[in-house]
């Protein structure tokens, strides 16, 4: 398993709204070259789309937990392999949480594909949840200063 965590000094429920937010996924998650889906929110369990990296071929991504202000986790198959993600929020008071990410890789040779990529995708997934740490807290302060 890949698993990183981060604290963020936004309320949950922003870092919620910022991780489901499809359309705001280039400002955190630079490697998605395009996201074809029905909806630009996830919202609820059963939402699909064709998530496309710039480095390789689009797979589709289904939703299978989504809970406001907890996160979501959803599933990809690729060349006979499942991903299992989880995208995790734990609110930690009123202005602020842990996000915790995770991925494992099943099928016929998951263990050495995930032993073989796990450190440029932990890496990776570090990266990414940095910038979504930090985008919800730039967003939760101009929240603040424009409520002022």
């Amino acid at each position: 398993m890949i698993r990183s965590e981060l604290s963020v000094a936004a309320p949950a429920a922003v870092v919620h709204a910022v991780l489901t937010d499809v359309t705001a996924w280039k400002l955190w998650s630079p490697h998605i070259d395009r996201i074809d889906a029905a909806s630009d929110i996830i919202d609820a369990v059963g939402w699909t789309g064709m998530v496309k990296p710039w480095f390789g071929p689009a797979t589709q991504m289904d939703v299978t937990w989504c809970e406001p202000a907890r996160g979501i986790r959803w599933t990809s198959t690729a060349v006979g392999h499942r991903l299992d993600y989880a995208d995790l929020i734990t609110p930690d008071g009123p202005d602020g949480c842990t996000v915790t990410m995770a991925a494992t890789v099943s099928g016929p040779a998951g263990a050495l594909v995930q032993q073989l990529v796990g450190p440029l995708s932990a890496f990776g997934q570090r990266r990414r949840l940095a910038r979504l740490g930090a985008l919800a807290e730039f967003l939760y302060r101009r929240t603040i200063v424009f409520a002022a």
